[in-house]
């Protein structure tokens, strides 16, 4: 292994080609809900995050159970366009905030789906309502540029808060309660002290107005975007300015903290959503997929899923696909499971490049006889492909990019990382090809397969492995076992053009079957493991079973 990274470093004379943006997860979209016949305007995870909420240009709220992935029901009872809504931390009462003549905001009761109590005084559009952390108090936000501050219980106004110049858009309160912040037309933030009114500071520096505040969750920094199309992180103590966040095309309509702190999430006019680094200010990664602006982004609970709404009424949800949990709650997988099932399998994964069809992924089976699996619609009518091992830098770290494979496919076919891959078994109706490979790396390891009988259940959690085409080579993402069909095991999950003969594994990291195909839906396709036996059985080539 030593010998390896040396040689590629001394042979290449290249610096480190993969390195991590500090993040450790790439979301997936896997589910979109649609029943809005306008714009989603803001939606919420409920404090459990079971549930969703949303708020939508036809003066409907939707509630949705994100387990079952069904709607639950409808709450009728504003007149216009539904700008926010906010659960109670215990999760038993939605706010929502209507405009035009509706010009109010509405208490209901999450598990009657009932109207519970109107709070009216606002004399404009209601933009905001957030709920304080005791529940015992409810802010809200209007185009009449106050913020009004109420009493939930008794349902009665507090006081007013008075200083912005232009219509307030968006409101946070603080972790503790205390503290209010808000974003407003008039390009500036303030935050308050909620029990006295008082203005504690006055954030400039937005070269537009700003669309969306939010606290991190430890109270110390506040994020805001703005129509200026960044986003701007502040001291909340000292007001200070601590960096921007460029990318954006559009203006930033929405802003999300991860439940750590460490990630952002920001959607945007020009149809993106985008995840942020904090500590850098990088840009991690890129959710598409839109046809209309992002109007709303926020995270789970728990960090592992982001929801967004869209001004075409979509809304779209996206699971964390990298098994390495980022946040302090229960994940499905410990982290060292996890981490031990990625740096097992992945080793025995390979990229093919087949000129006559295009690229594709396979499984390394049997070590002894250099046999690998793959589908048949990879090979194609092809008797020899090329084949790629993944490669690791002088830090140990897999090479990822495209073009170094393909421009050092002279050096790697020294080290073994690149081969010719001969078919020696074709099932056309199973769509499986065997392949025996001229030669192997000394990093490339078998994949755990014998023990592949054992029974993956409807909701386990699956991991596919492979070279999705566009992206980085050697990914994985996560996916969702729904059942054994007989000729193919069904899946939940976004795969790509690439992933075809990629490994799918259980959670205990052990091949089940490999991708075949998916559709648009998110519903994926695996052969089962079982017709790769068939196929080595039928084919009578020479192999090897050893049981790890």
């Amino acid at each position: 292994m030593k010998r390896a990274r040396f040689l590629i470093s001394a042979l290449l004379f290249l610096p480190t080609l993969f390195s991590s943006s500090g993040l450790a997860q790439d979301y997936v979209h896997y589910l979109t809900f649609t029943g809005a016949t306008k714009g989603v305007s803001s939606i919420v995870f409920s404090p459990d995050g079971r549930m969703l909420a949303s708020g939508s240009g036809d003066a409907i709220i939707r509630l949705w159970d994100v387990t079952t992935e069904k709607e639950l029901y409808t709450l009728a009872g504003h007149t216009w366009n539904v700008w926010s809504v906010s659960f109670s931390p215990d999760g038993r009462t939605l706010a929502s905030c209507g405009g035009l003549s509706n010009s109010t905001i509405r208490l209901w009761d999450v598990g009657a789906g009932r109207h519970i109590r109107t709070l009216a005084g606002h004399t404009n559009w209601v933009s905001s309502v957030a709920f304080s952390s005791d529940e015992q108090m409810l802010a809200s936000g209007s185009w009449d540029k106050t913020i009004r501050l109420w009493d939930v219980g008794a349902g009665r106004h507090i006081r007013t808060l008075i200083g912005h110049t232009r219509s307030v858009n968006s409101i946070s309160f603080g972790p503790d309660g205390q503290m209010l912040a808000s974003g407003s037309y008039d390009g500036t933030l303030r935050l308050w002290d909620v029990h006295t009114g008082r203005s504690l500071h006055k954030l400039s520096g937005h070269k537009g107005g700003v669309s969306s505040v939010v606290f991190s969750p430890d109270g110390q920094t506040l994020v805001s975007g703005s129509l200026d199309k960044t986003l701007r992180l502040w001291d909340v103590h000292t007001g200070t300015h601590l960096r921007t966040f460029v990318g954006h095309t559009d203006p930033v309509r929405s802003v999300s903290f991860s439940p750590n702190g460490r990630a952002l999430a920001s959607g945007s006019a020009d149809h993106t959503i985008r995840l942020w680094d904090v500590g850098t200010g990088k840009h991690h990664q890129t959710l598409t997929g839109y046809t209309g602006e992002v109007s709303s982004v926020v995270f789970s609970p728990d960090g592992r899923t982001i929801a967004s709404g869209s001004s075409n009424g979509i809304i779209r949800l996206w699971k964390l696909s990298t098994p390495r949990p980022v946040e302090h709650y229960s994940p499905a997988l410990p982290k060292t499971t996890a981490n031990q099932v990625y740096d097992n399998a992945i080793r025995s994964v390979m990229w093919i490049v087949n000129p006559s069809i295009g690229e594709g992924s396979g499984v390394l089976i049997d070590e002894q006889f250099k046999l690998a699996i793959t589908n048949a619609h990879v090979t194609g009518k092809q008797n020899t492909i090329d084949v790629y091992f993944p490669a690791p830098d002088e830090k140990g770290e897999l090479i990822k990019d495209r073009n170094f494979y393909l421009t050092n496919s002279g050096v790697l076919k020294r080290l073994g990382y690149y081969t010719k891959g001969h078919v020696v078994a074709r099932n056309e109706k199973t769509d499986l090809a065997i392949i025996r490979l001229d030669g192997l790396p000394e990093t490339a390891r078998e994949i755990d397969w014998n023990a592949a009988i054992s029974t993956t259940n409807t909701g386990d959690l699956v991991y596919i492995l492979g070279n999705p085409g566009g992206q980085d080579l050697w990914r994985w993402t996560l996916g969702e076992f729904l059942k054994d069909h007989g000729d193919f095991l069904h899946l939940q999950s976004d795969v790509f053009g690439g992933n075809s003969g990629g490994p799918v594994l259980n959670k205990q990291g052990i091949l089940i079957g490999i991708v075949a195909r998916s559709d648009r839906h998110m519903n994926a396709l695996a052969i089962p493991v079982r017709d790769i036996n068939r196929l080595l059985s039928e084919s009578g080539l020479e192999h090897s079973r050893t049981r790890k």
